[in-house]
């Protein structure tokens, strides 16, 4: 079967929403076909490791999608460049292939699996692994949780709220090492264990089995035992449907600075592009870089739209901005935490559960902290937004 559309995009993501809804804003009329193997999509996923837990919903709303395309269940299966033609594999198990006049690949990321990980550990990455996790949180249970990030962290703090046990582990030395760019790690450190977490830190993971009903998790600072098990140690970016397309999947879909598609030569391929977590992006400064959080997804899918309408990009900043809310605490962040930068505090209210920090480098402000302090942080947004145009 063929159903040849204007534009397809692999994936019903929040950049595939802001793509969509751009492309008719600004006058588009052709056949949009979207696709994505996810029953629950579309849906927004950063309340899933958050107040998503603590509901009854089905999937978290996606107030940023318009619905203005046809949305085709099924799973990219491959990417046929020379024909400008998506394969999707149908959940009937049958097939079809969609040509398209452009091609955006949308395709996100997955949850990177641990080595030797067993069947039944869960992951937070779908509206489907939320539902599961969300049938063990309640009080009499223990939740051993594998990373420390964001997501990680967060669980923890929904495992707690619903007045179940949480474990948590990771290899590094601090939490949340990449989301403040490893700053803050022992500001982080006391809140997650004042927050009643068993924060073990610096601690390998050799097995994870099921036993007796339970989950043990062998570690070299001994077993812990729980009733489920949640790795969230990070994730990579799903391309391997392009493999053999002669698209460049270094670190995700390698992209020019307009999403445009790089291929393996180095040259953009005209009619296939990339958005959102599984895009590489090229930098004003020449680099490639890949962008994880959800204002970036959904700027990349607006000016992709505006370029393959042959207009200007619209005026928005550049910088970076991420959120996370856990243990009575709203951290957000804009910029970029470089590692090597010098951490300045302006505010320090522990008791308030409160702080404010820039970061410095090079004699200018690379990135705004703000926990709890939203006047700050809005001064530092707008004055960033001026500066942007």
């Amino acid at each position: 079967m063929t159903m040849a559309a204007r534009v397809v995009v692999v994936g019903a993501s929040v950049a595939a929403g802001s793509f969509v809804a751009q492309l008719r804003a600004d006058g588009f009329t052709g056949r949009v076909v979207v696709i994505d193997a996810d029953p629950d999509a579309p849906y927004d996923r950063p309340p899933l490791s958050k107040e998503f837990l603590a509901g009854g919903a089905v999937r978290p709303e996606a107030p940023w999608w318009a619905g203005a395309c046809e949305l085709l269940r099924g799973r990219a299966s491959a990417l046929d460049v020379g024909r400008s033609a998506v394969g999707v594999d149908l959940p009937d198990g049958g097939t079809c292939t969609v040509p398209a006049d452009h091609i955006v690949i949308a395709s996100g990321a997955a949850p990177i699996r641990l080595p030797g990980q067993p069947d039944g550990v869960s992951e937070l990455r779908t509206a489907a692994d939320a539902r599961r996790v969300r049938e063990f949180l309640r009080p009499g249970h223990r939740i051993i949780i594998i990373g420390a990030g964001t997501v990680g962290s967060e669980l923890a703090s929904s495992v707690i709220d619903a007045g179940a046990a949480a474990i948590l582990l990771d290899l590094a030395s601090q939490p949340l090492d990449r989301f403040l760019g490893g700053h803050l790690g022992a500001a982080a450190t006391n809140w997650i264990s004042d927050g009643g977490v068993d924060l073990r830190l610096e601690t390998s993971v050799y097995e994870i089995a099921r036993r007796d009903g339970e989950w043990a998790v062998a570690t070299d600072r001994g077993t812990f035992v729980g009733d489920l098990v949640v790795s969230a140690v990070g994730t990579r970016p799903v391309t391997h449907w392009l493999q053999g397309s002669g698209i460049d999947l270094t670190d995700g879909v390698r992209c020019d600075e307009d999403g445009y598609a790089l291929g393996v030569a180095g040259h953009p391929v005209p009619h296939v592009h990339a958005i959102g977590d599984v895009a590489t992006w090229r930098t004003p400064y020449g680099e490639h870089r890949r962008r994880e959080d959800w204002t970036s997804a959904g700027r990349q899918g607006r000016h992709l739209a505006r370029r393959l309408l042959g207009l200007e990009r619209l005026p928005e900043p550049e910088l970076d901005y991420f959120w996370s809310h856990q243990f009575g605490r709203r951290i957000q962040v804009l910029g970029t935490p470089l590692r090597e930068a010098a951490l300045l505090t302006h505010v320090d209210e522990p008791e308030q559960k409160a702080g404010f920090h820039t970061l410095e480098h090079d004699a200018r402000t690379v990135a705004w902290i703000s926990i709890n302090r939203p006047r700050e942080f809005a001064l530092a947004m707008r004055d960033s937004m001026r500066v942007a145009r």
